[in-house]
């Protein structure tokens, strides 16, 4: 018989420590780490070979939305994809426990529209079997997972299950509720919850409920959090994940009243806090700067709060159809309430826009995307429909079809038709095997018949188009290169106003509401671009790398991919960061 399970020979091992790489054998039994090297003579059920590979843990990613998403997609994907095998859920105090059978539509309701997760996925793939917290994380157990999870206790549900989910949003809780919601917080970390987590975003919060309203936790006092925080040092366990509303203008220096409310909640606990988030700024770098030194402060004087850092490049691709993240301002509040046949109308209406116009030449503008706000949103598409042909002529799929000189790969998944481009996106690619496969050999991109996949080597996908069947028709909307040309495909909406001698607003609305709210948009974070400001959040003790939001606004962020992309970035292209901090 084996002495182990798996023995991986020969690779370079990065352990994860900042120890400089090394070359060794690593012996697995029962799912753990049994040995590194010293495995001469030794013998296991499988050897595998990984000379000239790294050899490395996978990474640890500490604030996702996949608390819905893990019951029906085990990988947790994007995260899974790319070397995250230990999820923490419950972030931001948004979950699905404590909930009774009868909250079970209004708890996931309320993630519809903060972290724009959408409903019909949560109602399809949920099994809802559980009521309590501690029956919550026995089926997450029971759930076959690709990842590691740990959970916090969301206080959201905890609010809602004590005092009623509307009723939580109109007055504090009484001393008595109060005490019942620490008595449940003991309960579910008796049952293995990490801590607990809350939204304090304060009436101005961005992320929001489905109706527009601010989120329970929104609107919780000191002396509520303070009274939970007390429950960690009573216990000497656990940690914190803290979401607080910040005021100032951008590239300002942290309030000091969130920097001594943390400090409060840090002493209170005895217990790590997490700080969310400090994200490089080349704009305005002494942002992130100064508050890394704080957070050094902090744990210089024995108070344990940590950052959460943004690491990934770019920002958000988005069309209007489910946008959410200008809630922060009331106007723009109000135009991206609604179905898509409501925000149309908000959009078209001369009174909304007006208010809108308002806001924007007061200085009043949504904080998500800096910096310009709307005005520095980036044209990337206009869209077109166009007529693919009667269902019957395609008898046989995949197909290669052309139309308005474009061409796609038409197929048919289990979730209905779709186009592909048929180019990848670094314009490269053919149909081969009479149409079973498309390939670009150059970047790692196919799809074959028998495999269904669609992917390159960094686990992107190539773009696709819904195909809808109308009286026997097939009907896509894919972009009309020509018109995005022509209203400047590349521009900002500050651009196109000037160049069109419009109002920032009128502009963007115009060239939305014509597009049926189908044009997509770049909105570029600012700074993140620059791997120095980047590496500095990195390189630094106080911070957590991570914030990729994964499982949430799933329609226009990904940003699951943060380990590759800080490894093809940092490590191997600018060469800011070393393999060891990067594992760190």
């Amino acid at each position: 018989m084996a002495e182990y399970d798996l023995i991986i020979k020969g690779g370079t091992i990065v352990d994860g420590t900042r120890t400089p790489r090394y070359v060794s054998d690593i012996a697995i039994k029962d799912g753990h780490i049994a040995q590194i090297g010293g495995l001469k003579g030794k013998t296991a059920d499988r050897v595998l070979d990984a000379a000239g590979l790294i050899v490395a843990p996978g990474f640890v990613d500490l604030h996702t939305h996949y608390d819905a998403q893990i019951f029906w997609d085990p990988y947790c994907t994007l995260s899974g994809w790319h070397g995250v095998t230990s999820v923490a859920l419950g972030n931001c105090g948004f979950g699905f426990a404590p909930s009774r059978v009868e909250d079970q539509d209004r708890a996931m309701l309320s993630m519809t529209r903060n972290e724009a997760i959408p409903y019909d996925a949560m109602k399809v793939g949920m099994p809802w079997d559980w009521v309590t917290f501690p029956d919550f994380l026995e089926s997450l157990h029971r759930t076959p997972k690709g990842v590691n999870c740990l959970t916090y206790v969301p206080l959201t549900p905890l609010y809602a299950w004590v005092m009623g989910w509307e009723e939580a949003k109109k007055r504090r809780p009484t001393p008595a509720e109060l005490q019942e919601m620490c008595r449940l917080i003991h309960e579910a970390m008796d049952a293995g919850a990490c801590g607990w987590s809350a939204q304090v975003l304060g009436p101005k919060s961005v992320q929001r409920d489905y109706d527009g309203t601010p989120m329970i936790t929104d609107m919780l006092s000191e002396h509520e959090i303070l009274t939970f925080a007390k429950i960690l040092a009573d216990r000497d366990e656990g940690f914190i994940e803290l979401a607080y509303q910040e005021t100032g203008d951008e590239g300002r220096p942290l309030a000091e009243e969130t920097r001594q409310f943390f400090e409060k909640v840090a002493a209170t606990a005895k217990r790590p806090v997490l700080y969310q988030a400090v994200a490089p700024n080349s704009v305005h770098p002494e942002q992130h700067r100064e508050r890394i030194r704080w957070l050094e402060s902090c744990n210089e004087r024995g108070l344990r709060v940590y950052g959460q850092g943004a690491t990934r490049r770019g920002g958000f691709e988005l069309t209007f159809e489910d946008w959410n993240l200008f809630d922060d301002t009331e106007a723009w509040r109000e135009v991206t309430l609604g179905t898509k046949a409501e925000r149309k109308a908000k959009m078209q209406d001369p009174m909304m826009r007006e208010c809108l116009k308002a806001e924007w030449d007061a200085g009043i503008r949504p904080t998500t995307v800096v910096p310009g706000s709307v005005g520095s949103l980036i044209v990337q598409t206009k869209n077109v429909k166009i007529d693919i042909g009667a269902e019957t002529e395609f008898t046989t799929l995949p197909a290669l079809v052309q139309v308005g000189g474009a061409s796609y790969f038409l197929i048919q998944t289990r979730d209905g038709y779709k186009l592909l481009s048929r180019v990848c996106p670094h314009q490269g690619g053919t149909v081969e095997d009479g149409g079973q496969r498309f390939v670009c050999r150059s970047h790692g991109y196919q799809y074959d018949k028998d495999g269904g996949k669609c992917l390159n080597a960094a686990g992107l996908r190539m773009k696709s188009y819904v195909v809808n069947v109308k009286d026997g028709r097939l009907i896509a909307l894919v972009p009309d290169e020509h018109a995005a040309h022509a209203m400047g495909i590349g521009k900002t909406v500050q651009q196109l106003a000037d160049e069109q001698g419009k109002h920032v607003i009128d502009a963007l609305l115009d060239l939305v509401v014509e597009d049926d709210l189908t044009t997509e948009f770049l909105a570029e974070t600012q700074g993140r671009e620059a791997a120095q400001f980047t590496t500095e959040v990195l390189d630094s003790n106080v911070i957590v790398a991570g914030v990729s939001d994964g499982g949430a606004h799933v329609k226009f962020l990904t940003a699951g991919i943060y380990p590759t992309d800080m490894l093809i970035w940092l490590v191997r292209d600018e060469k800011t960061l070393s393999l060891e901090d990067a594992h760190y």
